[in-house]
């Protein structure tokens, strides 16, 4: 084992946010050394910029306890690690429904007794699960593990509650500098998890006053705050009902209305909602077995000969299915498996350039094509929809504008036209889900930004993810973990997407083996 640092705050490894990734590469490296007898332990220090470890944004405490998965449990964790956590789920269910029925409101309880069956059963893989349940779960694990390689003196670890803002290189050595304390590490792994909610493009946009609030990023400092201040700020108007407009339709668009109908305190404080997207379509959750039956993804099979292909070809084949399977008004939970199947068997055609290209530029393409959700989360939009509170507009955004009485309306950009419009209705809350911004944007976080300027970190195509070699470094002894993996190619599997559980462990197998050979080699 290579010889690790003397100084205070010298490691041999440093992890750059605790999140699932850097949880899952923990795990397997531990799993490595276990058995192992050394005479130095490693020295490991992992630095996170928010107060819960092990855990990251969807599973920790940023979300509520009832915030659920956006696929079942079998299609969120793949074996073997399902097997563990169903092993887990049945030994702690008490508590955990205890904590689900205290945060949750009147959806969550009905989601409770319409599973009340399963989860006595303990039939879990058919169900949309509280994810705060595997953040619970993962928290535990490593923790545990840690502990035991400490105890076996394999490892030294120190955890450190601060955000970082650079990392230089030094040499042999790296410099990571946070806002009041500076590490050094002979390797360092960056798992910070994927880029932060675009700005919304307007004046107000962290503005509250009598009759308008703005929540530019709904899990930045918890969804729980974020909700708590929507409900303060709705209780203490003293006009009628209130409209309110989310911007975008993606699962965090349909994460807010669901919890903001959870909670029965707010329903008689609420006119209205309006979505407001570039297609109009919000995550499908219905699928047909006549669609199971009879579809198929004609266009990508078509290509099932060919000895050469481009990703381009590919992508226009899945597009094309995608727009027959529309045409027939079969949606993407119905086709997301026929279809990712049918290019997937494709991508052995392409060379090592096309298979790149696929990854950085078609890959989440297709993918926002194939959005799919529970129906705990459609079914929501499906009763307001009965109660004539909900409106989904077909545009893109422009602001809010004000008028000369200090209402707020909405100025958007029909999709159907590119004409700008004005939906005259008073606004009163914005909710801003538009995504994640790309690493081209101005107003990147300033360790990105630092990164990139010192050429430790170069982006790739993709925009939202760095450039990286085979043991996923983007500089030597500097690795990448999560999603800011996307748009590459690792030991020839094409990577996009990396809030997969998934991919986020099969890459974590990658890193534990490469720290594995440099450590112990």
């Amino acid at each position: 084992m290579k010889n690790n640092l003397n100084q205070p705050n010298g490691y041999d490894l440093a992890f750059i946010g605790s999140g699932i990734a850097a949880s899952f590469s923990i795990l397997n490296f531990l799993k490595r050394i276990e058995g192992l007898k050394q005479s130095t332990p490693l020295r490991i220090a992992i630095i996170e910029k928010n107060s819960e470890f092990h855990a990251g944004i969807p599973y920790g405490n940023r979300s509520t306890t009832s915030c659920l998965l956006i696929t079942s449990l079998a299609d969120f964790l793949p074996q073997p690690e399902l097997g563990d956590f169903l092993i887990w789920l049945n030994e702690n269910k008490e508590w955990l429904i205890e904590s689900f029925k205290k945060d949750g409101g009147n959806l969550s309880h009905e989601w409770l007794n319409k599973h009340e069956k399963e989860i006595e059963e303990n039939k879990w893989e058919d169900l949309f699960l509280p994810r705060r349940f595997f953040g619970w779960y993962i928290n535990e694990k490593v923790s545990k593990k840690i502990e035991k390689a400490v105890a076996d003196g394999n490892i030294i670890v120190d955890y450190f509650n601060e955000q970082v803002t650079n990392v230089t290189n030094e040499g042999s050595q790296y410099a990571i500098l946070g806002e009041n304390t500076s590490w050094s590490a002979h390797k360092v792994v960056l798992s910070i998890g994927s880029l932060p909610p675009k700005d919304i493009a307007q004046n107000i946009a962290n503005q509250s006053d009598k009759d308008l609030l703005v929540i530019s990023d709904p899990y930045g400092s918890g969804l729980d705050k974020s909700l708590a201040r929507i409900s303060n700020f709705l209780k203490k108007r003293n006009e009628g009902k209130a409209n309110v407009l989310i911007v975008g339709a993606n699962a965090s668009a349909l994460e807010m209305l669901y919890k903001l109908n959870d909670d029965k305190e707010l329903d008689h404080k609420i006119h209205k909602f309006y979505f407001l997207s570039t297609l109009g379509l919000i995550p499908d959750s219905e699928i047909s077995l006549k669609g199971l039956a009879t579809f198929k993804a004609n266009n990508l099979l078509l290509l099932k000969d060919k000895t050469e292909l481009t990703a381009k070809e590919i992508a226009e084949a899945a597009y094309a299915d995608l727009d027959e399977a529309e045409g027939q008004g079969i949606g993407a939970a119905t086709t997301v498996k026929i279809i990712s199947e049918g290019f997937g068997n494709l991508l052995h055609l392409l060379n090592d350039k096309e298979l790149e290209n696929f990854a950085c530029l078609y890959g989440n393409d297709i993918g926002r094509r194939q959005r799919c959700a529970g129906k705990h989360y459609t079914g929501t939009v499906k009763m307001l929809e009965s109660q004539n509170r909900f409106e989904h507009l077909k545009g893109r955004y422009v602001g809010l504008m004000e008028t000369d009485t200090g209402n707020h309306y909405l100025k958007y950009l029909q999709t159907s036209t590119g004409q700008e419009v004005d939906n005259e209705v008073d606004i009163n809350v914005l909710i801003s889900c538009i995504g994640s911004m790309n690493l081209t944007s101005e107003d990147i976080p300033e360790l990105h930004k630092n990164l990139i300027s010192s050429g430790l970190c170069t982006p790739n195509d993709s925009k939202i993810g760095f450039a990286v070699n085979q043991n996923l470094e983007s500089a030597s002894d500097l690795h990448i973990v999560g999603p800011l993996l996307a748009g590459n190619v690792i030991k020839g599997k094409a990577l996009w997407h990396l809030e997969h559980c998934g991919r986020i462990i099969w890459s974590s197998k990658v890193l534990s083996e490469t720290l594995f050979d440099y450590f112990y080699d």
